[in-house]
């Protein structure tokens, strides 16, 4: 009997390792996984944060432009030459700014979603 008991204490010793051997192993996994989804998300973060400031120039642009706007709508209905002559520099003016506005705000948007696309692929790969 004695025998047995030794055995079965042994078995059980042997069942208890191998569980807490799986447990620290599956945590483990488990750890390193959450670390290599952190670090995705924190290298795309990096990328998104950077398209902050071109987003910045973009609200700049556009409050000049309405400047620029206000200060046309007060030109309007003269008759003066010069004064019409300005008028149409600062039209043309604005029409370049909305242009660069528009291509920044298209390249702003083509950039956040590389970035998007970037993130869900490096949280499939971390899958």
């Amino acid at each position: 009997m004695k025998k047995h008991s030794i055995a079965i204490k042994i078995f059980l010793l042997l069942v208890l390792s191998a569980a807490v051997a799986i447990v620290y192993g599956v945590r483990g996994l488990h750890d390193a996984r959450v670390h290599r989804e952190a670090a995705c998300y924190h290298a795309n973060l990096e990328k998104l944060n950077s398209l902050e400031p071109s987003t910045a120039t973009v609200n700049t642009e556009l409050e000049e432009i309405q400047r620029d706007q206000d200060v046309i709508d007060q030109l309007d209905g003269t008759d003066d030459e010069t004064v019409i002559q300005r008028r149409s520099r600062m039209i043309d003016g604005v029409r370049l700014k909305l242009t660069k506005v528009n291509k920044d705000r298209a390249e702003g948007q083509r950039r956040t979603e590389q970035i998007q696309a970037e993130l869900s692929s490096c949280l499939e790969e971390v899958k």
